[in-house]
């Protein structure tokens, strides 16, 4: 005997009552060989080389901590900058200066510099294999300018004094004497703390008065690790007393332990040639002191949104009745 049952389909939902007599198929369309393929990566051109590794060893952390001159019972602020310059160049080191960022090698050796100048123009500075390249936007995608580098020539220096900070410091901490208060650990590591709060009359008009709070952390090598200072003018006017405070932030995150790359901005994704132009007689000689944001060779690529401009420790803050840079530690 036949028996024949008739029902649903659990995964149709539909009755068994309303099944037409001839069941009709619609084709699925099947995927073809070149949809199930993986997708050819998009080709890359890279502006820069890499930076070779490095197998130097640092100099050990001293046991005991470089001692800074003292007179009268105050360290001076030209002697910390001074000490703390010639330290930072035998490390790697990675630091901040309010919206800027450095990656060094020793000796500044390989660095990357990334920050925004007063024109608020993006910075983008990578040197390697004794040349300096810069990213700049032009109007058809992106340029590299190319400028020989000698880290140990005499010109360099100026390099080394603004990627250390040196500039920075001198300019914020040089003129004053700190007073030593304690001892802290920050960031993993032992600091000494420095002080100096002391109110400063400004000589470029009357009813102004200039306070000045700045606190240094140096470490046993004698690197500057920490700086916030706080610098608040207070005027007198025809509307009652005003105050403009303006904070500005340093720090050295690592120090002998970090690693120089390529910046991904100097990898430009796409298919589009780059032409390089190599430097014609006019470039700069290894060494010399031209100016760093002179240009000395171009290379063009695909579209992206950088700009250059020299390493520079030009402070970028602008007072305004609370200006606050973010926090760095």
């Amino acid at each position: 005997m036949l028996v024949v049952l008739a029902g649903c389909n659990a995964f149709a939902g539909g009755s068994g009552t309303d099944r037409p007599e001839t069941a009709t198929l619609t084709p699925v369309e099947v995927p073809t060989a070149e949809s199930l393929r993986t997708a050819t990566p998009t080709p890359t051109a890279c502006l820069a080389p890499r930076v070779a590794a490095d197998d130097r060893t640092p100099p050990p952390t001293p046991a005991t901590p470089v001692p800074l001159a003292t007179t009268d019972g105050t360290v001076s602020g030209s002697d910390i900058v001074a000490a703390h310059g010639a330290a930072l160049d035998n490390y790697s080191f990675s630091l901040r200066m309010d919206g800027t960022r450095v990656r060094a090698m020793p000796g500044a050796t390989a660095f990357t510099y990334e920050g925004v100048t007063l024109g608020f123009r993006s910075v983008q500075v990578f040197a390697v294999a004794g040349t300096i390249y810069r990213l700049r936007q032009v109007e058809d995608g992106v340029a590299v300018d190319r400028q020989p580098y000698d880290p140990d020539s005499p010109g360099s220096a100026r390099y080394r004094d603004a990627l250390t900070g040196e500039n920075w410091l001198d300019e914020r901490i040089g003129a004053y004497n700190y007073t030593r208060i304690g001892t802290r650990t920050w960031n993993g590591t032992e600091v000494r703390v420095f002080e100096e709060a002391r109110d400063i009359e400004v000589l470029v008009g009357s009813g102004e008065a200039l306070r000045v709070e700045s606190t240094v952390f140096v470490d046993r090598r004698g690197v500057v690790r920490r700086v916030r200072q706080v610098r608040t003018l207070q005027r007198d006017t025809i509307d009652g007393i005003v105050n403009t405070t303006e904070v500005e932030m340093f720090a050295v995150g690592d120090v002998g332990t970090v690693t120089v790359r390529r910046p991904d901005a100097f990898c430009v994704p796409g298919s589009e040639a780059v032409t390089v132009s190599t430097p014609g007689t006019n470039a700069t000689a290894v060494g010399t002191d031209r100016p760093p944001d002179d240009t000395a060779a171009t290379a063009t690529a695909a579209r992206s949104a950088t700009a250059t401009a020299a390493p520079s420790a030009t402070r970028s803050a602008t007072a305004a009745t609370t200006t606050a840079t973010p926090s760095i530690g």
